[in-house]
């Protein structure tokens, strides 16, 4: 794997960013439960840390290239929630940081296969490959290309990947079901009418749908309400939250039908997404994964020869260890409370992983 001088890291993050560059050690001390592999992750560094009290990035900086190749692969087929343009976003961030070069292919499980060997013709360091459709052929392109490696970012099951064990594999799951069970339990904390209506239809996670059903619950113990939540607004008489999962198209385009919904995400954060500006006034909050930061933590590591793989760099994102948060921008308030409330929520929750 091909290592860079630090001082020409340090070069490189100081004239694009402005920081004083200390050793770039992003990859976080691992806690590793007795049945999972879940850690802090320094992920958020990518976004937030790393680029905290710096002005506008200098258009005319210059910034040294270095021989380094990242390389991402997403489901163009597959309903996308977020995960794909986080990635992007943060490998096109990691490209203006670190001075690398970058190859992202939109595929499908039939050529997955054909599109891990134009990466690895290209000289890919490392690949990541976004999307719960390409878990049975990770395995095999991982042990096929050793001197590469791999981050897998996935809502889906990880547990064969994780048996495997494989050194140059980091898997970044995200908690599909408690993502979920926080947007229920914001969801119902934030409607009058206790009726939740969910965009997607059938094509939102069984797992997410769980969590939000579950979330809702929770609430509704709290409160002593009873909350509805239901895939299709035909069968509530008057549902005031629409839970946006990844289909756009179905946020209401006319001011007049929209005004009567707050609007609650999972993804990409809706209160920047450009196709969403008339949405604006009625994001309440989007539950947003953490796997672009992810993405350029593990670019960092690489490129200072840090890379770890398995289960000990391998990461469950929650809302404990960050992997999982809650926008901070939106116009209307959150209820009074919830946010310490979702904290006590997920804690329990996650409690049962250990």
């Amino acid at each position: 794997m091909f290592n860079v001088d630090s001082n020409g890291l340090n070069s490189n993050l100081q004239k694009k960013t402005g920081l004083c560059y200390k050793g770039l050690k992003l990859v976080s001390v691992p806690e590793i439960p007795a049945n999972r592999a879940i850690f802090k992750i320094a992920g958020l560094l990518a976004l937030a840390g790393l680029l905290t009290g710096c002005a506008a990035l200098p258009k005319d900086a210059s910034i040294e290239s270095v021989n380094y190749r990242a390389c991402l692969v997403t489901d163009g087929d597959a309903l996308r929630p977020g995960l794909a343009d986080s990635s992007v976003f943060s490998l096109n961030q990691a490209v203006v940081t670190f001075g690398i070069k970058k190859k992202i292919i939109e595929s499908n499980p039939s050529k997955f296969e054909t599109t891990i060997q134009d990466f690895v013709k290209s000289k890919c360091s490392l690949i990541a490959v976004v999307g719960s459709r390409f878990t049975q052929f990770v395995q095999p392109a991982v042990e096929a290309n050793p001197a590469t490696h791999f981050l897998f970012i996935t809502d889906g099951s990880d547990q064969a990947l994780l048996a495997a064990n494989l050194e140059n594999l980091a898997v970044y799951r995200v908690d599909v079901y408690e993502a979920g069970l926080l947007a229920g339990h914001l969801s119902a904390s934030a409607s009058t009418t206790h009726q939740l209506v969910v965009g997607c239809r059938g094509a939102v996670n069984a797992e997410y749908l769980d969590g939000l059903r579950a979330g809702a619950s929770s609430f509704d113990a709290e409160a002593k309400t009873l909350t509805s939540v239901n895939s299709s607004g035909s069968l509530l008489e008057n549902p005031d939250v629409l839970l946006v999962y990844g289909c756009r198209d179905e946020i209401p385009s006319d001011p007049e039908n929209l005004k009567q919904f707050k609007l609650v995400g999972y993804g990409r954060d809706l209160f920047f997404d450009p196709a969403l500006e008339i949405a604006k006034p009625n994001v309440l909050a989007t539950v947003i994964p953490q796997a672009g930061p992810r993405f350029f933590e593990a670019i960092a590591a690489d490129l200072e020869s840090e890379f770890i793989g398995g289960t000990l760099g391998s990461t469950v994102a929650s809302y404990g260890n960050g992997g999982l948060i809650i926008s901070e921008e939106h116009l209307i308030a959150l209820p009074t409370g919830e946010l310490e409330k979702l904290k006590g929520l997920a804690e329990e929750y996650e409690m049962t992983f250990k």
